[in-house]
């Protein structure tokens, strides 16, 4: 898709929009010794914004079948909020494309009971990867293999979101710089309320964690980068090391759109998954644990079927 296949995204005349007059006499009365320009500008690229909205909602309910009008309601409450319309006026159709094959084809699930390692997933395959690796200090190797593993699978400009603790962060920052895989910030994970952990040999109370961000070559994404979990949403149902389900839709829905493809390597009870199926995105998910792995399975397939 190019912008000139589309005659709605002409440029917006005034004269023939009495609104957008009417908004921009509003403006000049409220405020008469500004200069008006800059803000007729704001009032066009909202009106282009919300024509681009108008199309891409058109553009995706064509491909939305008739038995998953979840699925198309969830991509039209998307499609509202605006980020697709904003990156598809910038020319990245890449997130509505993703949006399009989604509500064509359906969620894919993917989970494989293996060491990550030697899981053979094709290069350039995955849009993120969001994971939360084990912090004792004995699993530090596992860094090193998560960044070239990562490098490998991860699509030009995809991610690599991995959370870890705070008492070897010099070591795993040497550990994950590879080759071909760029560090690009450290996001904040929010715990709050009364599930604190202690770190006895530390003496600290945390209520935090990081988020190390890496990219596969640059990234063109802005993101926030403060992310958390319902007050005491401390789940460990599914495994003693569990992440919140509404913690990782927080992280999923700031960094991620509709139908991209998330990777997480240590699935552990299958939260990231939830999160990837309620919200409508493909998930793939490695477990190297038997009964860990089986758990995840149950959850997330009965999860699949109920959407």
């Amino acid at each position: 898709m190019t912008h000139g296949e589309h005659s709605w995204m002409a440029d917006i005349v005034l004269e023939e929009r009495p609104d957008l007059l009417q908004r921009i006499e509003r403006y000049r009365k409220r405020y008469p010794g500004r200069n008006v320009e800059a803000y007729i500008e704001k009032v066009k690229q909202d009106a282009r914004l919300e024509q681009a909205k108008k199309h891409l909602k058109a553009q995706a309910k064509e491909h939305a079948p008739a038995s998953r009008a979840s699925c198309w309601a969830y991509a039209e409450s998307s499609l509202q909020q605006g980020r697709y319309a904003e990156e598809y006026l910038k020319g990245n159709t890449y997130p509505f494309e993703r949006m399009l094959h989604y509500l064509k084809t359906g969620s894919q699930l993917a989970l494989y009971h293996s060491d990550f390692r030697v899981v053979n997933l094709p290069e350039n395959s995955v849009d993120w990867i969001i994971t939360d690796p084990p912090y004792p200090q004995k699993f530090l190797p596992l860094y090193r293999d998560l960044a070239l593993f990562a490098q490998r699978v991860l699509r030009p400009g995809g991610g690599l979101l991995a959370m870890v603790g705070q008492s070897y962060l010099p070591e795993i920052f040497q550990l994950m710089s590879v080759e071909g895989l760029k560090y690009n910030w450290t996001l904040c994970y929010l715990t709050p309320g009364g599930q604190s952990p202690q770190l006895w040999q530390r003496k600290v109370n945390t209520f935090w964690k990081p988020i190390l961000w890496f990219t596969k070559g640059e990234n063109k994404r802005w993101i926030g980068d403060v992310v958390k979990s319902d007050v005491n949403d401390n789940d460990k149902t599914y495994h003693f090391w569990g992440q919140s389900v509404s913690g990782m839709t927080d992280l999923l829905q700031k960094v991620s759109y509709m139908g991209e493809t998330i990777l997480d390597p240590f699935m552990g009870g299958g939260a990231t998954g939830a999160a990837c199926l309620l919200h409508r995105r493909h998930f793939i998910g490695i477990e190297i644990e038997k009964d860990v792995f089986a758990t995840a399975q149950e959850r997330l397939t009965e999860l699949q079927r109920a959407l």
